[in-house]
């Protein structure tokens, strides 16, 4: 047995660095929102600030997103993503620093929070455009399901190593720790060799913001999937929100809303791993059967039914959009030219990071106005129109993928004679993100 065949896309050098890197950014990722609980709290501050760091960084990441798309279609991938993960070693490695001696203030968590989510403005659609960069062609998809199947792991993972340090050293540790993930980041991006490719330039940065919005309305089968997606996310946030009331109720309580959660986990896992396998004809169709299994798990919060269903539920749908997550995120890769590709995938991250917290604020007031059952009604209408809007798009349906991975079934792709084209040039192939955290 060939060595590429034992371990498929990591035989790619490349993809094995970035990899690398991204793995160890996921896990420092995961164990954050631990951590930072445990930081505001260690601070003096309240459940209330908790959520006041938490809505700094999603803040700040909303309002650079596009900023950040463009600066990664601008400037070099690789510098963008090494130099955002050195700023935030500095300041992670600062903040471990000044807790260990004693120096604890909300102040500092808050201007943390604001360095992360514009960091995360920035890596985000960084990442969606450097994968194609590192990996052939015809590994895309699994290369895509190996980077979900990887932040599925670290989100098993890293809660529990950060609890495990708080409980046995102090969060001032787990900081450092997060610092030490930055740091093995920056340092296999900076052994990552990647060709030049052509870069939008010489205009100003907001001109190539707008540039990016007029790239996405000019594509209508990308902006009515991105509605469709933000209609599910609406749908989706009821099962966050209710879940835990529900849960509640039952024998066991916290407890087992724990073990759903853990279900949840094993599902991306799982979905991860069968996108990184299975390679089905019509991708975005696919895909999107996958996104609408996350009704389930509404569903089973609609009846009386025992903790083991719910979590059968929740893992068979977290696995649907794992599934869908890779096959969505390849096809953009193939679909859009990859010197647009940052500034288009940020609509996608800005339409998700924008709809998702209104869904999470309505869930509560519509539930104590028509009750648990009627909202988590109208949450699973509102994912089955979300699907159903997507399948209707002519394109969506049409778009076939080969065993080898190739894409057709589109008259420019088939005829490669418009900008919707996949590049075909050694530099974007051959060498070649439902629904928070800087990486």
């Amino acid at each position: 047995m060939r060595v590429t065949d034992k371990f498929g896309v990591l035989a790619e050098p490349r993809f094995r660095l970035l990899w690398i890197g991204r793995t160890t950014s996921a896990l420092g990722d995961a164990m954050m929102p631990v951590t930072l609980a445990f930081a505001v709290l260690s601070a003096g501050g309240s459940a209330t600030d908790i959520g006041l760091v938490i809505a700094a960084t999603m803040v700040a990441r909303m309002v650079l997103l596009l900023i950040g798309g463009a600066l990664a279609d601008r400037l070099p991938r690789r510098l963008l993503l090494g130099g955002s993960d050195l700023f935030l070693f500095a300041v992670q490695a600062t903040v471990g620093v000044l807790f260990l001696a004693g120096h604890r203030s909300l102040t500092i968590l808050l201007g943390t929070a604001i360095c992360y989510g514009a960091a995360s403005a920035v890596t985000r659609p960084a990442v969606a455009g450097i994968v194609p960069q590192t990996v052939d062609r015809a590994k895309l998809q699994q290369a895509n399901g190996l980077m979900e199947l990887s932040r599925g792991a670290a989100q098993v993972v890293g809660p529990a190593l950060a609890g495990v340090v708080v409980v046995t050293a102090s969060v001032g540790w787990v900081y450092l720790l997060d610092a030490v993930t930055f740091l093995v980041s920056a340092i296999t991006l900076a052994f990552l060799p990647l060709p030049s490719m052509q870069r939008t330039g010489g205009s100003r940065i907001l001109k190539e913001v707008a540039a990016g919005w007029s790239e996405v309305v000019r594509r209508p089968w990308y902006w009515v999937t991105l509605c469709g997606h933000a209609i599910c996310n609406v749908g989706s946030s009821a099962f966050y929100v209710l879940g835990p009331v529900v849960i509640a109720r039952q024998v066991g309580g916290a407890a087992n809303w724990g073990l759903v959660s853990a279900s949840m986990a094993v599902g991306a896992l799982l979905g991860a791993a069968t996108a990184m396998r299975y390679r089905p004809r019509r991708p975005l169709v696919a895909a999107h059967l996958g996104l609408l299994l996350s009704v389930l798990q509404l569903a089973a919060l609609t009846g009386h039914f025992p903790t083991v269903v719910i979590m059968g539920s929740a893992l068979v749908s977290a696995a649907g959009v794992a599934f869908a997550n890779s096959l969505w995120t390849t096809a953009i890769q193939r679909l859009i030219p990859e010197e647009l590709l940052s500034r288009v995938s940020s609509y996608d991250w800005l339409i998700s990071f924008t709809v998702a917290p209104l869904g999470y604020a309505a869930v509560g007031p519509l539930s104590e106005a028509v009750g648990a059952t009627w909202t988590l009604e109208i949450a699973i209408a509102f994912a089955v129109a979300g699907v159903a809007t997507v399948l209707l798009v002519p394109r969506v349906r049409q778009l076939r993928q080969t065993g080898e991975g190739d894409l057709h079934g589109w008259p420019d792709l088939d005829d490669r004679a418009t900008d919707d084209t996949p590049a075909t040039s050694d530099t974007a192939c051959t060498t070649t993100a439902s629904p928070e955290s800087a990486r």
